[in-house]
């Protein structure tokens, strides 16, 4: 089996706000009611950043952010409504791999009348997008808390490692 490749000098398709939002809901559906600093300490985000996340999130009627002595963050809303595409695009607009795909003709198509990268693109956009929209809050979520919607809690399954020689 082949050594899995060392990530560091590679950039994510995720932005941080993204992630952090992704994290802060698995967080708040697994520890109902917790104060927005223990979730930053926890997970090591923030504080400030972290409560941009929690607005956003509350806009979008996905948690409850109460302050005070009985305050905390708690998920309002079913998990398995709610899928990785949901949380990303909420927190920055539609998931696309590259701004070609949004023109009518980009630059290539312009200069020479066709753009063999747009189909690329375009499939690499929609895989993407499928495999976020199956993956549900409530699959990340620790059992006993929530299940998938099988009931069997066991959520999704790796297609594989990222290999030096893959």
């Amino acid at each position: 089996m082949a050594e899995p490749i060392d990530l560091s000098p590679y950039r994510t398709l995720l932005r941080r706000e993204e992630s952090y939002a992704i994290h802060a809901l698995i967080y708040a559906s697994e520890n109902p009611g917790a104060a927005a600093a223990r979730i930053a300490g926890d997970l090591k985000i923030p504080p400030a950043f972290l409560a941009k996340v929690l607005r956003r999130l509350a806009q979008v009627g996905y948690v409850e952010n109460r302050q005070g002595r009985n305050g905390g963050v708690n998920l309002i809303v079913d998990p398995t409504s709610i899928s990785l595409l949901d949380v990303i695009e909420t927190m920055s607009g539609p998931l696309i791999v590259d701004t070609c795909q949004t023109k009518a003709r980009c630059a290539t198509q312009e200069r020479k009348g066709y753009c063999r990268l747009n189909v690329a693109w375009v499939n690499a956009s929609l895989a993407i997008r499928e495999v976020l929209a199956g993956v549900r809050l409530s699959h990340l979520i620790d059992p006993p808390r929530a299940t998938t919607r099988s009931g069997d809690g066991a959520g999704p399954r790796p297609l594989g490692r990222v290999t030096a020689d893959a």
